[in-house]
């Protein structure tokens, strides 16, 4: 009886030690910048880095920062190697947070940025619920709503236009979950044509990133994806499931049932 009591005990000590290992990491992914980031590229540049060759900002939220799924930021690195790149990308922020830190992105005086912002913005109108967390954590001045995106986007895009020389290209909002009939993907459809809508209305550079998504996905075989219920709790999932028991976003992606999602809303490597 002792000896059970004791493995009982033992047992549960591991597994509040993998929690508390887990909400660790979780924390630092929230924290952290990209090793990339226009901080460290401002620092690098101050202790003398060259910095004579063009030069590319990718400016968003997770999905461009890279920590809780594929790095396109470190593919186009590879792809593109005449072209340095700073990571931009902030993990669950909105257009308005993207707004406040453009500075040290002006600073650099890049020849290209690439704007990928608004999965959260939809995301944070999904239900009363959704818009007062965001509203607490990111700090918003107001609620979340498709009129207060656009602005801040157009703020973004007024900004840079008058304090730095790049060509500014906006990428459409990506779809949350791969199902056209639910209300997530529509509303992220009603973001995507405010992007549109802000690049021809400022004279920069439209890049279709959802268009080309849903291409792909009207062409894919149907298969059974989690429920558009389970997707507010199918990042932590993921972030357990690649940071505890070491799977692949792919690995993750494929068991969700998604094509080029990982957890609804965060890209994989197709």
């Amino acid at each position: 009886m002792i000896g059970m009591t004791l493995l009982t005990l033992g047992l549960s000590i591991l597994v509040l030690g993998l929690f508390v290992s887990f909400a660790l990491s979780i924390s630092k992914i929230r924290l952290e910048l990209p090793a990339d980031s226009p901080k460290a590229w401002l620092e690098a540049r101050a202790a003398g880095k060259n910095a004579d060759r063009p030069f590319a900002v990718c400016a968003g939220d997770s999905i461009t920062h890279g920590a809780v799924s594929v790095n396109y930021v470190a593919m186009l690195k590879e792809r593109l190697p005449e072209i340095d790149f700073a990571n931009a990308g902030v993990n669950s922020e909105l257009a308005w947070n993207l707004f406040q830190r453009l500075d040290p992105i002006i600073a650099l005086k890049p020849d290209f940025i690439s704007i990928l912002i608004g999965s959260n913005d939809a995301n944070a109108t999904l239900g009363f619920s959704s818009s007062l967390a965001y509203l607490a954590t990111q700090r918003l001045p107001e609620m979340p709503s498709p009129q207060f995106y656009k602005e801040m986007l157009t703020l973004i895009v007024r900004r840079l236009k008058a304090e730095c020389g790049a060509r500014i290209g906006l990428l459409s909002t990506p779809p949350i979950g791969e199902d056209p009939n639910h209300y997530a993907w529509l509303r992220t459809e009603e973001y995507a044509s405010i992007v549109k809508q802000v690049a021809f209305s400022e004279g920069v550079d439209y890049l279709p990133l959802r268009e080309r998504m849903c291409a792909y996905l009207e062409q894919a075989p149907k298969q059974r994806a989690i429920a558009a219920e389970e997707l507010s709790r199918a990042t932590q999932r993921a972030l357990w499931a690649n940071r505890m028991l070491g799977k692949s976003w792919d690995e993750i992606s494929a068991a969700n049932g998604f094509h080029l999602l990982v957890d609804g809303i965060q890209i994989r490597s197709r």
